[in-house]
């Protein structure tokens, strides 16, 4: 199934790592790092439970937008404002342009909050 949860799950996988101490490599706000490493977090404890918490996440993904340096902050707002719309329209599952502006705040986060710094395998 492809979709932009999977996509976001992805995302936070790499933020968990990259941001789990708050840690900023290469200028990433400590906020950020902080609010990635809660969205990973969320999600986790999600997957465990094997409950989506669409609300809980659209919070912390509003709060990563929000602490997003303003270089990645436009593609935050758009993974934001896809999570809040895709209840009701569905058709941003499979948005090409939500998939690019996740993979974005991805790789930021991955690179600026230390994420392969702190991954002995780098995976």
């Amino acid at each position: 199934m492809r979709t932009w949860v999977l996509v976001a799950a992805a995302l936070a996988a790499l933020l968990a790592a990259g941001c789990s101490e708050g840690g900023q490599s290469s200028g990433a706000p400590r906020a950020f790092c902080d609010a990635a490493s809660r969205y990973e977090t969320e999600l986790q404890r999600e997957q465990t439970k094997g409950a989506r918490d669409t609300g809980k996440q659209l919070e912390l993904v509003a709060r990563i937008a929000a602490t997003a340096p303003a270089s990645i902050r436009r593609d935050a707002e758009t993974f934001r404002d896809a999570l809040r719309r895709v209840g009701t329209d569905p058709s941003l599952r499979d948005s090409p342009t939500v998939k690019r502006a996740v993979d974005n705040v991805n790789r930021f986060a991955s690179n600026r909050c230390g994420f392969f710094n702190q991954q002995p395998n780098g995976i």
